[in-house]
């Protein structure tokens, strides 16, 4: 399943395409900040998800989405908006969105929307859940600091240098934590990335939007 990612703030773009590639498991095809941007990526590859906001600093969303069901009538959209239950998709898009996901409490919704959508069309439920996210910050400091430094794409040793501490240490840390938070060595360096992620946009929500709370 293929996503392209419409947003014009750029950080909430790309953490939110990080959210469907590294939890959802979808093939990211781009992160756009603008809808001509958009357009062109669906002329070329048009994706079965589009994941989008609603204002775009002018530019008018529905050029994309008509666009895209011009070209593939079977595809879906996703509406990630700060209006929030404000804003109701046009008449004509309603059969074709699964879900309406208000930004100042995003991953949830968009996790449960996500996860309807594929089961929809048979995929794989999705195995890590914001619980685990939460969880994290339950962790000791430094554990913590382990996940942002794993989040990275950081080796063992590449962390036991950034977090001056012995390679041996970064590998038992890892142990606990995946323990502790019941994953897999993989699913552990997945659940990393998403919540590098996640803390990246709260930091740019709480820059922008001022007191947002989230999930």
């Amino acid at each position: 399943m293929n996503v392209i990612v419409l947003d014009d703030h750029r950080m909430v773009a790309q953490s939110i395409a990080a959210l469907l590639s590294e939890l959802g498991g979808l093939s990211v095809l781009g992160v756009c900040s603008g809808v001509n941007d958009a357009c062109a990526l669906i002329k070329r590859q048009p994706p079965d998800l589009l994941v989008l906001d609603v204002d775009l600093g002018g530019d008018d969303y529905r050029d994309a989405v008509h666009l895209l069901h011009r070209l593939a009538p079977e595809a879906h959209v996703l509406f990630v908006t700060a209006l929030g239950a404000k804003f109701q998709p046009p008449a004509e898009l309603r059969a074709f969105t699964i879900g309406v996901v208000d930004k100042t409490q995003a991953w949830e919704q968009l996790l449960s929307s996500l996860q309807l959508w594929r089961a929809q069309h048979g995929a794989p439920a999705i195995n890590l859940t914001i619980d685990q996210l939460q969880r994290i910050q339950a962790l000791a400091p430094r554990e913590q600091r382990l996940m942002k430094a794993l989040g990275h794409g950081l080796l063992n040793k590449e962390i036991a240098r950034s977090l001056n501490l012995k390679e041996a240490t970064v590998k038992t840390y890892r142990k606990h934590v995946a323990t502790s938070l019941g994953v897999s060595g993989s699913q552990l360096v997945r659940l990393a990335t998403l919540y590098r992620c996640w803390c990246l946009d709260q930091q740019n929500r709480a820059g922008t939007k001022g007191n947002i709370q989230l999930p």
